[in-house]
C-alpha cells in the first residue's frame, strides 16, 4: 500500500490560519494525503491570545511549534523572527521531511518556509501568489519573492494568474482556484444576532456596530499613532458601536494597540478583542453594518457577505477588489464621510449586498487538495524554468 503524501502547512498568525483551515481540512479529507501543521509567530504569543488553541480545537496534527515572536515594535523584529523560523524549519525538515510545503500570502513565515524548503528540495505550494497592491508595503515584494521560489501556485483570481505568468512562471504550475477564505464563510454555521451578542459579551442588544481591523504599514509605521488617533476620533463621534480587533505583528503595532486601548477607555461603545474563535468572528462580520480599517478581509471576504468596507490609508490601495470598498486617506472628515456612506447610504448598501467578487465561489479548498493529490513529486516539479513573454499587467 502506497504511503500517504505528507503535506505540511505553515501558519504564523490568526488571520492567515482562518484562511488555511479549510485547506487543511480538505487535505485531511482526501485519500492519499496527510496534513501536518507547522505553528509559529503570533500563534504562540500571549499578546495575540495564544491562537494556537484554535488549531488544537480544530483537531489538526501539529508537527512543530517554532517560537519566533520577539518583543519588538521596530523594523528589526520581524526580520530576526524570520531567522528563528528559518532555523526551526531547517531542523524540522531534517527530522520530519514532508513531500510538500504549503505556504500562504506575504508575511515573513512563507518567506522563511520557502527558503528552508528550497534548500531541502521540498516542493513549495504558494496560496495567494500574483496578488498585488500599489501601496508600497513590503508585503508585495515578499509575496512575489515567495512565488519565484514556489513550484505550484494556487492563485485567487485570473488577474493574479496572469501576473504569475508575467513573473516568468510556467503555465502548468499556475492554478486559479479562488480564495479559500470564502470557504470558511460558507461552511461556518450561522449564529443569530442574540447568540452573537451573548458570545461577545458586549451587551449591545442587537444595536448596529462596525468592525475595526487596522494594521500599521511598514512604509509609515512611525505615523501609526497619528493614524489610529484619526480613526478613533471618527469612531468616537459616530454614535456606532465598535468591535475592534487587535493589530498584527507589523512594526507600529504597539502604537495601534495603545490607540485602541485609549479609544475603549474613552468610549463605552467600543469593545476590544484580542482573539475570537472562527465561528464568532465570521458571524461578527455577517451581522456587522460595515468594516473599517485596512484588513485584507475587507477585500477578499467582505464582498461575499455584502459587507461595506472603508479602507483607510495606503494598505490595499489598488488591490483587485469588488464594489464594496471605499478607499480614503487619514483625514477625519474624509473617513467620516465614507463611514456614513457605508453605514447609511441605502443605495450604496443595496449595490454592495449583491456585488460580484473576483475571488471565487467558496470551493477553493477542494480544488487545492485535488491538485496536491494529483501532482507527482518528481524532477519536472522541482526543476523551475523561467518563461519569457510579453505582459500587460
Amino acid at each position: 500500500m502506497q504511503a500517504a503524501k505528507k503535506i505540511h502547512i505553515l501558519t504564523g498568525i490568526r488571520s492567515e490560519y482562518d484562511i488555511l483551515a479549510p485547506v487543511i481540512g480538505a487535505i485531511n479529507d482526501t485519500p492519499g494525503l496527510e496534513a501536518g501543521v507547522i505553528v509559529t509567530g503570533a500563534h504562540l504569543g500571549a499578546r495575540h491570545g495564544y491562537s494556537v488553541r484554535q488549531i488544537e480545537a480544530d483537531g489538526f496534527n501539529i508537527v512543530a511549534r517554532i517560537d519566533s515572536l520577539l518583543a519588538s515594535d521596530g523594523l528589526a523584529g520581524r526580520v530576526k523572527g524570520l531567522g528563528l523560523q528559518l532555523a526551526g524549519m531547517t531542523d524540522l525538515f531534517a527530522m520530519n521531511r514532508p513531500d510538500m510545503l504549503v505556504v500562504m500570502g506575504d508575511r515573513e513565515e512563507p518567506m522563511a518556509g520557502a527558503i528552508a524548503a528550497s534548500y531541502h528540495h521540498i516542493p513549495i505550494v504558494h496560496i495567494g501568489g500574483g496578488d498585488h497592491a500599489e501601496d508600497g508595503n513590503v508585503d508585495n515584494p515578499i509575496r512575489h519573492a515567495v512565488s519565484k521560489l514556489a513550484h505550484l501556485h494556487m492563485a485567487t483570481t485570473e488577474l493574479s494568474g496572469r501576473r504569475l505568468r508575467a513573473l516568468g512562471e510556467e503555465a502548468w504550475r499556475i492554478n486559479v482556484v479562488g480564495a479559500s477564505g470564502l470557504d470558511r464563510l460558507i461552511s461556518t454555521p450561522v449564529m443569530t444576532r442574540a447568540e452573537l451578542d451573548a458570545a461577545l459579551g458586549a451587551g449591545w442588544a442587537g444595536a448596529p456596530y462596525v468592525v475595526l481591523l487596522y494594521h500599521p504599514t511598514i512604509t509609515d509605521f512611525d505615523a501609526a499613532s497619528a493614524h489610529i488617533q484619526a480613526i478613533a476620533k471618527v469612531l468616537s463621534e459616530s454614535g456606532l458601536r465598535v468591535a475592534a480587533m487587535a493589530p498584527n505583528t507589523d512594526p507600529g503595532s504597539d502604537a495601534v494597540q495603545a490607540g485602541l486601548n485609549q479609544l475603549a477607555r474613552d468610549c463605552d461603545r467600543v469593545k476590544l478583542f484580542t482573539f475570537l474563535e472562527r465561528r464568532v468572528f465570521v458571524n461578527l462580520l455577517r451581522h456587522a453594518t460595515a468594516m473599517i480599517g485596512n484588513s485584507s478581509a475587507g477585500i477578499l471576504e467582505a464582498p461575499t457577505l455584502g459587507l461595506p468596507v472603508v479602507n483607510i490609508g495606503r494598505r490595499q490601495r489598488d488591490r483587485e477588489h469588488a464594489q464594496n470598498v471605499i478607499f480614503t486617506g487619514y483625514d477625519p472628515a474624509e473617513i467620516a464621510a465614507a463611514l456614513n456612506r457605508a453605514s447609511s447610504d441605502q443605495a450604496f448598501r443595496d449595490r454592495v449586498a449583491c456585488c460580484d467578487t473576483p475571488y471565487g465561489d467558496g470551493k477553493a479548498s477542494r480544488r487545492i487538495a485535488d491538485i496536491l493529490r494529483d501532482s507527482p513529486v518528481d524532477a519536472r516539479l522541482l526543476h523551475k524554468r523561467f518563461v519569457m513573454g510579453d505582459s500587460d499587467v
